[in-house]
């Protein structure tokens, strides 16, 4: 009977707990938006997200800083204005990208040395240039910060 009571006070504390919990959470809620697809960002529903990452930024292997591909500059420049447009609290993430596994070209068809990011970890000279230009960059596109996908 003892083991009983114990039993139900700890499950009715946990259960306690775990909807204090629940209710307190705040969930990210993200999506990806692909600068060289065909779904317009004007179509993006924002308010649907707690954040939203333009895709892709690359890295130059020489000097690496971060740069926006000429093709899809325009994109970049009015993304964050667009989507908080519906929703004014969304913050935006530029998303880096170094290349493409498979074919080992970037998002621009160029040949990428897939090395590049993992190289920048353990110089620090390359990391900061590379943070220096990605704070820049983000700041003159109006994004919240940067996202790092690897290849």
């Amino acid at each position: 009977m003892a083991s009983k009571t114990i039993f139900i006070l700890l499950f009715n504390f946990l259960s306690s707990q775990l909807l204090h919990f629940s209710e307190a959470e705040t969930w990210v809620k993200a999506g990806y938006w692909y600068a060289y697809g065909e779904f317009p960002v004007q179509d993006i529903d924002s308010a649907l997200f707690t954040h939203l990452l333009c895709a892709f930024a690359e890295v130059n292997p020489s000097t690496y800083q971060l740069f926006i591909p000429s093709a899809s500059e325009q994109d970049f420049s009015t993304f964050t204005s667009i989507v908080k447009r519906k929703n004014p609290s969304v913050k935006t993430l530029l998303s880096v990208w170094n290349g493409i596994s498979e074919t080992g070209k970037s998002i621009t068809g160029e040949k990428v040395n897939d090395s590049v990011l993992s190289s920048m970890i353990s110089e620090s000279s390359k990391r900061k240039s590379f943070i220096d230009s990605s704070m820049k960059t983000a700041r003159r596109y109006g994004f919240h910060g940067i996202d790092l996908s690897w290849p």
